[in-house]
């Protein structure tokens, strides 16, 4: 079912680059041979496709209900395998088919802050939707910030976080607290993936890490030559 998002990635990749250039930092992070739900701040309209082109394969989006009200938008989300979901209800159907999705090994994405946030970059309150998913779907949860709301040919940044392991809580019974449990645990992740960004942005440790490769570069270097001598 995925035919569409691949062909319409490689179709977009690198005009969409050349447009929103995006440095993707921690690209070692992303889960490989299991799927997991991916997280992120929710800063513009361009935070679903910065990571649905800038991080490898594919994945469902969830996205509110109104987004749809469009038919012509409506039938494009639904070929990229959108799964909408009303906020403002108890949406069964959503969650069975996000719930679904997981079960057959794909990939889901979600900004649990619920909606944009259009007033500055520190984070929302995090919802319990993503939280719920990863233990009722027996998957993981990886953070995905973005740095500054996205601007045509203005440089931005991507960070992908260690992945969290929501498995502590699967053999709970999911009740409120439980459920705040690991609420909190997503949201202090979140906030930690989001001030390791900002540092690293702002004070640019992209510097100080090169400078660390080159260092052990030069030393592995060395010793191979020693060992030779």
């Amino acid at each position: 079912m995925f035919a569409f998002y691949k062909f319409c990635k490689a179709m977009l990749y690198l005009p969409y680059k050349l447009v929103f250039p995006t440095v993707v930092v921690g690209k070692e992070n992303v889960p490989v041979g299991r799927n997991y739900i991916s997280v992120g701040n929710h800063l513009s309209w361009a935070d679903t496709p910065n990571i649905g082109i800038n991080i490898k394969g594919v994945r469902h989006f969830v996205a509110k209900k109104e987004i749809g009200d469009n038919r012509f938008v409506r039938w494009l989300a639904l070929k990229l395998g959108v799964i909408f979901i009303d906020r403002g209800a108890a949406d069964l159907t959503a969650v069975k088919k996000i719930l679904r999705a997981l079960k057959n090994g794909e990939n889901v994405c979600i900004f649990p802050e619920g909606t944009r946030n259009r007033n500055n970059t520190d984070l929302q309150e995090i919802k319990s939707g993503a939280a719920m998913f990863a233990i009722k779907g027996n998957t993981v949860i990886v953070p995905m910030m973005i740095f500054r709301k996205t601007r045509a040919f203005h440089k931005n940044w991507l960070y992908v976080a260690p992945a969290i392991d929501m498995s502590a809580y699967s053999g709970r019974k999911l009740d409120a607290e439980t459920l705040d449990e690991a609420v909190a645990l997503l949201s202090e992740r979140m906030h930690q993936a989001k001030e390791y960004l900002d540092d690293y942005v702002i004070n640019k440790r992209w510097k100080e890490i090169k400078a660390a490769a080159r260092a052990e570069k030069k030393r592995l270097k060395r010793e191979r030559k020693a060992g030779r001598a």
